[in-house]
């Protein structure tokens, strides 16, 4: 039978409240210590971003999570991409037929669980904070649920862990609602249903992706109109694959702040002109133009154009590990293949940092 302590040799002994209250001291001098360390990293993270200016509007999750992290999830869930050049075989084939959206379902379907989403997420903000001060990544709820993943868990679990590389690095990250534009303004008013009930700070933005030709801007005025409501900043892919009407049919039905892509406004001299008249800022992807077909080559982008017109237009990598490009690519191009005059830099980067939807 165990032996049962007689409650005498339970009282405390001066020796024993003096080694209890050493104990607690040490404790709270550990607890105070790991509070200066851990002030004092956030305040060395704020220092380093404050270093850089670069900031990034149109990137997806899943065209964006870098490379040797996508093929580590793949391998683990039994995806074809975990497979040893994979990965590299569909990219060479989707820049051959065109089939860019095929490849962009194939990097979601990879995903399993919530957990490789947060997985994903805390790879891709560290890549993202190597050279951006800010960065706004679009995420498809929608997507998530037609592969029978839970969109709260799948989000909350994104959220979580950039909040994490965010404190470790300073580089802001921010949360874009997306929907895809061919599923119709029902799946797009579920997107918001899930921004009502988890509530998270960090999801600032609403846009729509997807077949630009498939369904009007007009079909989803009150998804933007409650959109606006709900304290979200609005965008649309548009003026990419549809043509300078496609960009006009926007601005007429919709309320918008931003334009993903928009460049084929430059077919359009009046199109042009009242782009310049407005507030709304394009995010243009050259790289991305060119791997999907839009243009043939560098010198067919209208970038230039764009810019001299007084358009607001800013750069960005839209999916970089899908397009090998990054955010600092992007503006080397510009100089480099497209022929974009020094001064226009300041004026995109300025863009992209005042049509941020959060400071």
């Amino acid at each position: 039978m165990p032996r049962i302590a007689d409650p005498r040799e339970l009282k405390e002994t001066p020796g024993r409240k003096k080694n209890a209250a050493t104990s607690a001291g040490t404790a709270a001098r550990s607890t105070a210590a790991a509070t200066i360390a851990a002030s004092r990293a956030r305040a060395s993270a704020r220092r380093r971003a404050k270093g850089k200016t670069l900031a990034d509007l149109h990137l997806h999750f899943e065209g964006s999570v870098p490379r040797e992290t996508l093929v580590g999830i793949a391998r683990r869930n039994g995806h074809a991409f975990g497979v040893e050049g994979a990965f590299e075989r569909a990219l060479v084939n989707s820049r051959r037929s065109g089939s860019f959206l095929r490849l962009f379902a194939d990097c979601c379907r990879l995903f399993a669980s919530p957990f490789d989403y947060a997985e994903a997420a805390e790879a891709l903000g560290r890549r993202l904070a190597a050279e951006l001060a800010h960065a706004e990544i679009y995420v498809s709820p929608e997507i998530w649920s037609r592969f029978g993943l839970d969109r709260a868990a799948v989000l909350a679990a994104i959220d979580s862990a950039l909040g994490s590389v965010e404190e470790e690095t300073g580089c802001r990250f921010v949360l874009l609602l997306d929907s895809v534009r061919q599923w119709g303004p029902d799946a797009a008013q579920r997107v918001l249903d899930l921004h009502e009930e988890s509530g998270l700070a960090r999801v600032r933005g609403f846009g729509i992706g997807g077949e630009e030709d498939s369904v009007p801007p007009s079909s989803f005025a009150s998804v933007y109109a409650r959109a606006k409501k709900l304290g979200l900043g609005t965008s649309i892919h548009a003026g990419e694959w549809a043509g300078p009407a496609s960009v006009a049919a926007a601005l007429d039905a919709l309320p918008l702040d931003r334009i993903d892509h928009g460049v084929r406004a430059a077919e359009d001299p009046s199109l042009l002109a009242r782009l310049a008249r407005t507030s709304v800022t394009l995010c243009a992807s050259p790289s991305s133009n060119l791997a999907t077909g839009v243009y043939e080559s560098w010198k067919e982008h209208p970038l230039p154009r764009l810019l001299d017109a007084g358009v607001r237009i800013c750069l960005s990598a839209d999916d970089p590990t899908i397009f090998s490009t990054s955010t600092s690519a992007e503006y080397d191009i510009a100089r480099t293949k497209l022929g974009v005059a020094e001064p226009a830099f300041d004026r995109m980067r300025t863009a992209a940092w005042n049509a941020r939807f959060a400071g």
